[in-house]
């Protein structure tokens, strides 16, 4: 079975307000057609994180150790954890986070204020890593005591309800601030800010969590973008693969195909990226994956659309092929 997991397609409405649909006007018959005829069962939300690490079997393993396993596979062992570089941007009384996708950082720029952060940190046995310009780590000199939330479930939000908790919250609170006070004298944010750029003004610390080992199987391939989901299939044994630009019938049928597109545009509010996302999406996959799955070469399909406040399973079936009085059905009618 082919499984489609798709976060963001559906924007969330706010309260009193009925669903907002901005793709009322695009023409979508593949995405249209791939909801109609399916059958639809509505569960209880989650995350596409936590829902690839119930299918893995993986819920309790550190996300900065799969993570860097594809990042830095030379990294020495030890108690790692995901320290994003991120912008904090004060809004009365809060200061909502914006992720590297903002940022537009190059290597250099990560490498120098990574390099400040451990001329300060490394006597006390900390070590930063910028494996890429948007993925920073820091191996730890034990372990975190605390639990921490995903840099995903915090964009855009007030960081306050999502600072690390537990028995060494305010050790880790005020490491936090101490790095956002460094960082802050740094030359290079400095250049950035001169030319119009965001800063990098603090990290974000996630992903603790125990080693991988016996992890589930799932299916044969992945194909995703994500490197949370390439690490997984990478721990698992699963063949993995960057996202292709679009379905093809060399695609393993037995497989999870993360369609992430969406998600940085919503989580951004940029309606009309978001529309030119979908419309993308749906020229290079629903339409051509809607086509091979009426034609019989693709079996079973399972989307999988993960929102705010539903989530939504829509399976088709070959039986459903001749079922021709199931119309095509748009997002707004969902």
């Amino acid at each position: 079975m082919t499984t489609l997991l798709i976060p963001s397609l559906r924007l969330a409405s706010q309260p009193g307000v009925s669903l907002f649909d901005p793709s009322a006007d695009l023409a979508l018959p593949g995405l249209t057609g791939l909801l109609g005829r399916g059958t639809r069962n509505k569960i209880d939300p989650i995350t596409v994180e936590q829902w690839l690490r119930q299918q893995f079997q993986a819920v309790g393993v550190s996300a900065a150790v799969l993570t860097l396993s594809l990042d830095f596979p030379a990294a020495r062992t030890g108690h790692w954890l995901r320290a994003d570089p991120v912008h904090l941007r004060a809004d009365r009384d809060r200061a909502l986070l914006f992720d590297a996708s903002v940022l537009a950082l190059e290597q250099s720029e990560a490498d120098q204020l990574v390099a400040s952060l451990n001329q300060v940190y490394a006597e006390d046995g900390y070590q930063f890593v910028a494996a890429t310009p948007s993925r920073w780590y820091v191996r730890l000199p034990e372990i975190m005591d605390c639990v921490t939330t995903p840099l995903a479930e915090v964009v855009g939000q007030d960081i306050r309800p999502y600072l690390p908790s537990g028995p060494t919250a305010l050790k880790w609170h005020r490491f936090l601030n101490e790095v956002q006070m460094l960082l802050y004298t740094q030359a290079v944010n400095d250049a950035r800010e001169e030319r119009g750029s965001l800063p990098v003004n603090s990290v974000w610390l996630w992903g603790e969590g125990r080693m991988p080992e016996g992890l589930s199987k799932p299916v044969s391939h992945l194909y995703a973008n994500d490197t949370l989901a390439r690490g997984l299939a990478l721990a698992s044994g699963v063949t993995h693969a960057d996202l292709p630009v679009g379905y093809s019938h060399e695609l393993a049928t037995d497989s999870f195909i993360l369609l992430d597109s969406l998600v940085g545009a919503a989580a951004q509010g940029d309606i009309q990226r978001w529309r030119d996302e979908l419309a993308q999406l749906e020229t290079n996959w629903f339409q051509p994956l809607f086509q091979a799955w009426r034609q019989g070469r693709l079996t079973t399909l399972k989307l999988v659309l993960f929102g705010e406040q539903d989530m939504l399973t829509v399976v088709l079936n070959p039986t459903d092929r001749w079922k021709f009085w199931r119309a095509p059905l748009s997002l707004a009618r969902l």
